[in-house]
C-alpha cells in the first residue's frame, strides 16, 4: 500500500501540486493521503478527487488582492488571523465532505497544545480538519475542535511520514517543500570573522530551518520503506502565496528529475 505524505511550508506547499502533477502523469496513485499544514489543505483536495489541473486552477486564482482578503488581519492575544475567509474558501470546493468518506484514505496531522501532543485527525469536517493543521501559531489563532485546542501539525512534525506507516502504507513518498540543512557537528575551532550582520530576524529564520530539519530526519529513521523529496523553494517566502506558478513549476521538474526512482512506487 503507497503512501503519500506532504509536508507544511505555506505558499511554498504550491510545490506540492507540482509533484502531484507528476505522480499523475505516472499514473501513481496513493492509497493514503497524510498532511501536515499545507500539505494538510492540498493533500486533503488530492484525496477528496481533485486533479492536478484544478488544483493550479484554483493556486492561480490566489492574487495579491485574494490573498490579502484570505489572510485578513483580525488583533488579538490568540493571533492574527482568525481563519473565516479562509474557511469560507475551502467549503466553496469541500462542503459537506467528511474524511472517513474521502475516496482515498486520508488523515492530517495538528498539535494539541493543551495535552502537548500530535492529533491525528482521520474522521470529521474535511475542512475543520485542515483549518486546525494550518493553523500556524502566531499566526492563525489556535483552532478549537472536538474539545481540542490546536495548532498546526508541521511545527512538531513537518513531514509526518510515520502516520502514513501507522495507516497501513508499506512504501511511501514523502515531500519537503522547507529548506533542508545538514546540520552537522564540528569541535569549537577558530575561524575569521566575517562580519555578517545577523539580526533577530535571520536568527529566527535559521533556528527553525534548523530544527526542522532535524525533525524530518528524525521522522524517516521510522520509516522501513521510503522516497524522501526534497524541492527547493529557495526566494519562495512563507506568504508568497501569489507565486503559485513558480512553487508549481519547481515541484515539477524537480520531481520529473526523480522519475526513474518513483517507478518503483507504481502499484
Amino acid at each position: 500500500m503507497l503512501g503519500l505524505v506532504l509536508g507544511g511550508g505555506a505558499a511554498k506547499g504550491y510545490a506540492h501540486i507540482g509533484v502531484l502533477k507528476v505522480l499523475e502523469e505516472m499514473s501513481i496513485r496513493p492509497q493514503i493521503i497524510i498532511g501536515a499544514s499545507m500539505g494538510a489543505l492540498v493533500g486533503g483536495f488530492a484525496a477528496a478527487g481533485f486533479n492536478t489541473q484544478q488544483l493550479e486552477e484554483m493556486a492561480l486564482s490566489i492574487d495579491k488582492k485574494k490573498k490579502k482578503w484570505l489572510f485578513r488581519l483580525h488583533l488579538s492575544k490568540k493571533g492574527f488571523i482568525d481563519g473565516n475567509n479562509i474557511m469560507k474558501l475551502l467549503n466553496t470546493y469541500l462542503h459537506g465532505k467528511r474524511i472517513e468518506e474521502l475516496p482515498v484514505k486520508y488523515a492530517c496531522v495538528a498539535t494539541d497544545i493543551e495535552e502537548s501532543c500530535q492529533i491525528v485527525i482521520d474522521k470529521g469536517d474535511l475542512v475543520k480538519g485542515i483549518r486546525a493543521s494550518i493553523s500556524i501559531p502566531g499566526v492563525f489563532m489556535p483552532y478549537k475542535y472536538a474539545g481540542r485546542v490546536l495548532i498546526d501539525g508541521g511545527f512538531v512534525n513537518p513531514v509526518p511520514a510515520a502516520v502514513a506507516q501507522d495507516f497501513g502504507a508499506d512504501k511511501i513518498i514523502a515531500v519537503n517543500v522547507l529548506r533542508k540543512v545538514d546540520y552537522r557537528s564540528y569541535p569549537l575551532t577558530s575561524r575569521s570573522d566575517e562580519n555578517k550582520d545577523y539580526n533577530i530576524k535571520k536568527v529566527l529564520i535559521e533556528w527553525i530551518d534548523y530544527a526542522t530539519s532535524q525533525l524530518i530526519d528524525y521522522e524517516f529513521t521510522k520509516i522501513k520503506k521510503g522516497l524522501l523529496i526534497n524541492i527547493n523553494t529557495r526566494g519562495i517566502g512563507l506568504s508568497h502565496f501569489e507565486k503559485a506558478r513558480e512553487a508549481i513549476s519547481r515541484g515539477y521538474e524537480q520531481t520529473g528529475n526523480l522519475r526513474k526512482e518513483l517507478e518503483k512506487y507504481k502499484s
